[in-house]
């Protein structure tokens, strides 16, 4: 009997024709929420999800025959991987697939937020018309601090850099990162004296959660 994969998100056909060529049945069923997920998964050998499931240490007790947990994305906060890993589940994501949509993502909530571009539409539709209120500010020849540089830390500065915005990178596990227009640091203590930007580019985990937290802010 071949092994199934129960796939949650949408994906392009590239992973279901490489995963039936590796003798898989795949079954997309992408309105599926975890309580309904969670009474099938002891069918599947794999599942491919984005945000849609929380594969929770509860929601894995129930996947018997479960190998391998495949992630749309980067963040894997939706998985107890500690636990998958106790029960010999492997877990994959695939953070470089959207990169650059997440630089671009944040590059647009950079340029609305300096340039008050959905305060002052929103305005407009009450038939508000305050000019200088609105008035936005460039960030050519800016400074931003990018704290985190992963597949989207690095996205979002090249972009930076490339609008003429000088970057100053920190990423606490990587090193040697440098290059032209962007400055790797050492420690904080170069974004909290120059940045007028700052942008996180970090997993979600006990080391994160309230990373910016009031010290960090009067540190700036």
């Amino acid at each position: 009997m071949k092994k199934k994969v129960l796939i949650v998100a949408p994906v392009h056909e590239v992973l279901t024709n490489t995963l039936e060529a590796l003798g898989y049945v795949c079954e997309q069923q992408l309105a599926l929420r975890t309580e309904e997920a969670k009474q099938i998964v002891g069918a599947y050998s794999g599942i491919i999800t984005s945000t849609r499931l929380q594969l929770d240490e509860n929601f894995l007790a129930g996947a018997e025959q479960l190998e391998w947990i495949g992630r749309m994305g980067s963040g894997m906060e939706v998985i107890d991987t500690v636990y998958a890993a106790s029960k010999g589940i492997n877990c994959f994501s695939s953070p470089e697939g959207n990169a650059n949509a997440v630089a671009e993502q944040a590059l647009g909530m950079l340029l609305g937020l300096t340039h008050r571009i959905v305060h002052a539409h929103i305005e407009m539709q009450k038939d508000i018309w305050q000019r200088e209120e609105n008035r936005g500010w460039e960030i050519e020849g800016r400074t931003a601090g990018v704290i985190g540089y992963g597949h989207n830390g690095s996205a979002f500065a090249r972009k930076l850099r490339a609008m003429g915005v000088n970057v100053l990178a920190y990423d606490k596990y990587k090193k040697g990162y440098g290059e032209h227009g962007i400055e790797e640091c050492t420690s904080l203590n170069d974004i909290f004296q120059n940045a007028d930007i700052l942008s996180f580019h970090l997993p979600l985990n006990t080391e994160t959660n309230y990373y910016f937290d009031r010290a960090f802010l009067d540190a700036m």
